[in-house]
């Protein structure tokens, strides 16, 4: 019979939590998200003709505004290109352009959900995407299209591209990636940067701290 202490010695950490596929995402209409805040991520576009992901609510609040198309005033979200969001934010002198675009033309991105509210992720790296490329080919352009995870790994060229990680049981975080993937003394990494670390390089010199070396097998991209 073993001792309890061995037990304890021999105990595996369990870190499988690391690989879990994040959930696909759902585009929701923005006018069923009446919580959204200043710095938080929408899509705009035009139905039928384009679509714009990661533009940033700049303001607070909704207001009726007169269209740029000269349509009838509609109920509008204050919306921020990244870099003009986040250069403003941090040299406030710096003049931010916004456009005030029409709430029935903006969706907010959502986890997908499982059955009793809670947030669920792909059962395994089989549900992943990057199957054939007709998988994305859609019969209209009515709304954006739902977006789902796939292992950077598998995603080629990483650099520039936005990238999700679980840094925690059950806590997912943006960044994008630096780097393409790097060979470690045997580990595979990719430098990252926080959004707001990278749109600020841009413009003026990050400290080279702000990149960190994350686990290339911990890291999705959403297709």
């Amino acid at each position: 019979m073993s001792e309890p202490w061995e037990a304890e010695v021999f105990a595996v950490p369990d870190v499988a939590w690391q690989a879990h596929v994040p959930p696909a995402r759902h585009p929701v209409p923005a006018r069923y998200v009446p919580e959204l805040l200043v710095g938080d991520e929408v899509t705009i576009g035009v139905p039928g003709h384009y679509f714009l992901d990661g533009q940033v609510v700049a303001q607070a609040g909704r207001q009726t505004r007169p269209q740029p198309d000269g349509s009838d005033e509609q109920d509008s979200l204050a919306v921020a290109a990244p870099y003009a969001f986040w250069l403003a934010r941090a040299f406030p002198d710096v003049r931010m352009i916004v456009q005030w675009w029409p709430v029935a033309r903006t969706w907010v991105y959502r986890d997908a959900v499982q059955p009793g509210g809670h947030p669920g992720h792909e059962a395994s790296t089989g549900d992943l995407g990057g199957g054939s490329w007709l998988d994305h080919v859609r019969p209209t352009l009515h709304e954006p299209p739902v977006r789902r995870p796939r292992a950077a790994r598998d995603a080629g060229s990483l650099t520039g591209r936005t990238l999700r990680l679980q840094h925690e049981p059950g806590g997912w975080s943006w960044w994008v990636a630096v780097s393409e993937p790097l060979d470690r003394g045997g580990d595979f990494v990719v430098q990252v940067m926080h959004p707001t670390h990278y749109w600020l390089a841009q413009a003026a010199f990050e400290r080279p701290e702000r990149a960190r070396a994350v686990p290339l097998h911990r890291l999705f991209v959403y297709e």
